[in-house]
């Protein structure tokens, strides 16, 4: 495959049309003209979209240039096409056309208003102003009795009581979605946003956008291939507050500042009868449990609840989407919103492996440039590039920018930039669809980016994934432990246990990477699919055969009594599982008998193959003594990552080792001799320079029990790649 294939693209939304006025002929010739810029730059195609005027989807001369600028840059400069599906961000609400069509589809929380009591006291509470529909409303004294005020509540939603005993009275009401959210405050416009579980709004949100673009495409003679995806920009269920004092200049939808910003949930109309039918109880009398409680109970009804969201929003949305985008021969990708947190995923969307595994790219976004930022947000890339290998897709997408940096004023420079792609890159992205400013950079680093990014990627094509561990991805623990909240996100309350999972699970994925192995994470459906062998002591990856050899579980604050039983499964293979302070007092989900729960961490901790470290750094101490790395990388210091992949062909080894440090690395590469039997290894092991291309040959030492070692010197913020 050429090199060309792999070039990173130009996320171009507009052109600076100058004074062009009305000529269509000088517009078109500036788009041309632009597009010519980035290709002799080194970018390989361009994701784009119609003009985002006021007549956004509607207006005949906007389509007339985004067809010119499609044409033209696949069929006159060869370039990919991806297709950006909103105008401006987050994507759903077809710049308002579909909520001005349908306003009854406008995104929905739960808030709770709550009051004490004392015996006696005479209680009112009216509906809050910009609020809907009131859901329940009950009072709950000191010994826990519950009572329903519903007939209290006149028809307007006032309550009017007078409590019995000391307690507190529970007030639940619907409302829309968007004051104090991340539609109104983003950077790019203040707008309302239709519900993301409601299959009716994303398809009418499918007809004003993708069908748009896909009956613009159809007239359009281009070659096979050239439209590879649709791009979509952070879709979220909008269950939040955050980025106060955020305020985009642009207000499509006027906002009430006085309207009183409550703790809230996700909602959705039908949520309590579909909730009954899902799991045969009650939500409506158990829905302070999503806003407070630690009981067993409580964790319960909130891993259900969230399940459930997560559920509905993967019909709606994802599902959707991926099946109109296949019946287009286009791919469906993008990324979801503020992917960085695993507690932010219940809030925001749900199981990430659920949803995403719809997409036929998994996508991020990298706001970050800096390495030591990119490496502390590692998790992302390395979460959706295992989606990727569990479920057979052959890319995982990046959206890479300086937001952050440049945010905070925070310089950076082109050596930053080359190596926050190739760190992600090691942890398996490999398309780079970028927002950095080619503007402020000179031909010969645009070219530089684009050229070490295509390199890597060309080198690794085709081969396959060398890992052999799996990392236990924890959403059952995020689900069971977030709480409604009326904090903004960064100023949210979470329990001890949730934040302790949260941080073990990033650490978990710091010190694997730091310490040079290969590993995917995995959810519970995805384990439970595998093929989990005795005879081979393996868990086997049905999509790419992948064979895993230990399984890690970071510290968790929930559990389902299936997943337990899936690890019980490895343990009892010969598989070696690693828990982190697992403890038979932890909440065990999908069992209405607490006692079978901690009888089966127990049976897991006493079992043969079961290491129960009780901290991340014991963890990686056993698994070190159990399964080293297939490559062991000496004198980094932790500063260089790694990634191996094999030819399937010739059984070679390619390996990239990026410096993510500002010093030079001198480092030694240790492996077991690849080759035949009785051959005799080689003198010396090809290695190329990522950033220049340049080969080079480097001694290579023969060590006792069959092995070599390579040493290099990798330059700061450099990468070597070396052929076994």
């Amino acid at each position: 495959m050429k090199m060309e294939n792999y070039r990173p693209l130009k996320i171009l939304h507009g052109y600076s049309f100058g004074e062009a006025g009305t000529d269509i002929g000088e517009k078109k010739r500036i788009i041309e003209k632009r597009i010519d810029d980035l290709r002799e730059k080194g970018y390989g195609g361009i994701v784009t979209n119609v003009n985002m005027d006021q007549n956004y989807l509607h207006d005949e001369e906007s389509w007339e240039l985004f067809r010119h600028a499609v044409q033209y840059a696949a069929n006159q400069r060869g370039m990919k096409i991806w297709i950006y599906d909103e105008k401006g961000y987050p994507s759903g609400s077809a710049g308002g056309l579909t909520l001005r069509e349908n306003p009854e589809y406008e995104c929905k929380g739960l808030v709770l208003v709550k009051k004490k009591a004392a015996a006696g006291e005479k209680i009112m509470i009216e509906k809050p102003r910009g609020h809907r529909a009131v859901q329940a409303v009950y009072f709950i004294d000191c010994s826990g009795k519950q009572s329903d005020l519903s007939a209290a509540t006149d028809a307007d939603g006032t309550l009017r009581y007078t409590a019995e005993a000391d307690g507190d009275v529970y007030y639940f009401v619907t409302k829309p979605l968007y004051e104090g959210t991340h539609a109104q405050h983003n950077t790019c416009a203040a707008r309302r946003y239709i519900s993301l579980t409601d299959a009716k709004a994303v398809g009418a949100f499918l007809e004003n956008t993708y069908r748009a673009y896909t009956d613009q495409l159809e007239a359009l003679r281009l070659p096979e291939g050239s439209i590879q995806a649709f791009f979509t920009d952070e879709p979220s269920l909008q269950a939040c507050y955050l980025n106060k004092g955020l305020d985009p200049a642009q207000v499509d939808d006027p906002f009430d500042p006085e309207l009183p910003l409550y703790p809230v949930v996700a909602w959705e109309n039908g949520l309590a009868r579909r909730y009954r039918e899902k799991y045969g109880e009650d939500l409506l009398p158990c829905l302070h449990f999503l806003f407070e409680g630690d009981s067993r109970r409580a964790k319960v009804t909130r891993y259900q609840f969230y399940t459930l969201i997560s559920d509905l929003y993967e019909d709606a949305f994802y599902r959707q989407i991926s099946e109109f985008c296949a019946e287009h021969g286009i791919a469906f990708s993008g990324h979801l919103l503020l992917e960085e947190n695993l507690l932010h995923h219940a809030i925001f969307e749900g199981n990430f492996f659920n949803l995403t595994r719809h997409m036929h790219i998994p996508g991020i976004d990298m706001l970050f440039t800096k390495p030591e930022s990119v490496l502390r947000f590692a998790e992302t890339p390395k979460l959706l590039s295992s989606v990727a290998a569990w479920y057979g897709r052959e890319h995982v997408m990046s959206e890479i920018s300086g937001h952050t940096e440049n945010a905070l004023r925070i310089p950076f420079d082109i050596n930053d930039m080359i190596c926050a792609q190739l760190i992600q890159f090691v942890l398996g992205v490999d398309i780079f669809n970028s927002y950095f400013d080619d503007g402020s950079l000179t031909q010969e680093e645009n070219r530089l980016l684009c050229d070490t990014v295509a390199r890597a990627c060309k080198e690794f094509a085709g081969k396959t994934s060398m890992a052999d561990v799996i990392l236990y991805y924890p959403i059952e623990s995020a689900q069971a432990s977030v709480k409604g909240s009326d904090q903004q996100l960064y100023e949210r309350p979470f329990d001890a246990d949730a934040a302790a999972c949260e941080e073990s699970w990033r650490g978990s994925i710091d010190l694997l990477l730091r310490h040079h192995y290969m590993f995917d994470c995995a959810d519970e459906t995805v384990l439970a699919g595998a093929d989990i062998s005795q005879e081979e002591c393996c868990v086997r990856n049905p999509a790419s055969g992948i064979r895993y050899h230990a399984l890690v579980v970071p510290r968790l604050a929930a559990v389902t009594l299936s997943a337990l039983e899936l690890f019980q499964k490895c343990a009892d293979c010969g598989i070696p599982v690693i828990v982190n302070d697992l403890s038979p007092a932890v909440t065990v989900l999908g069992t209405d008998s607490p006692e079978a729960g901690s009888n089966a961490v127990i049976r897991l901790l006493s079992s043969e193959n079961v290491t129960n470290a009780r901290s991340g750094e014991y963890a990686l101490k056993s698994l070190q003594y159990i399964l080293p790395p297939n490559i062991e990388l000496i004198g980094d210091e932790g500063q260089v990552v790694a990634l191996s992949k094999r030819d399937p062909d010739s059984g070679k080894i390619s390996y990239i080792a990026v410096n993510t440090s500002n010093v030079s690395r001198k480092v030694a590469l240790v492996l077991d001799y690849p080759g035949p039997f009785g051959t005799k290894p080689p003198a010396a092991i090809p290695c190329m320079d990522a950033k220049s291309g340049i080969w080079m040959e480097l001694p290579a030492a023969l060590l006792p029990e069959d092995r070599i070692s390579v040493q290099a010197e990798i330059p700061a913020l450099g990468a070597y790649i070396f052929r076994f």
